[in-house]
């Protein structure tokens, strides 16, 4: 089996791994982030690397039940972690 590994980047430039998989799962994945702002591109996976995919930041999945928060009072809330920090689902 041939591995590929699909990149990201806001720029071509700056383009970091996201997924290393077979082809078809790539494509999958890239046409699944078109709403994500900024370049996609697959290319041949490096010798020796492995199955892999990037962690999804949501916390607690997404389903209304709560959290509980590690340091924060009053227990938590299930939600996601973007750039301004924690957002809970509305």
């Amino acid at each position: 089996m041939k591995l590929y590994t699909l990149l990201f980047g806001k720029s071509k430039k700056k383009m970091r791994p996201i997924m290393t998989d077979e082809k078809y799962k790539c494509e999958n994945y890239e046409k699944a982030r078109q709403n994500v702002e900024g370049w996609h591109k697959i290319v041949e996976a490096l010798p020796g690397e492995e199955i892999w995919r990037q962690k999804s930041a949501t916390i607690g999945g997404n389903k209304c039940t709560h959290v509980a928060r590690v340091g924060k009072a009053g227990g938590g809330f299930s939600g996601y972690i973007g750039k301004n920090g924690f957002n809970a689902h509305t």
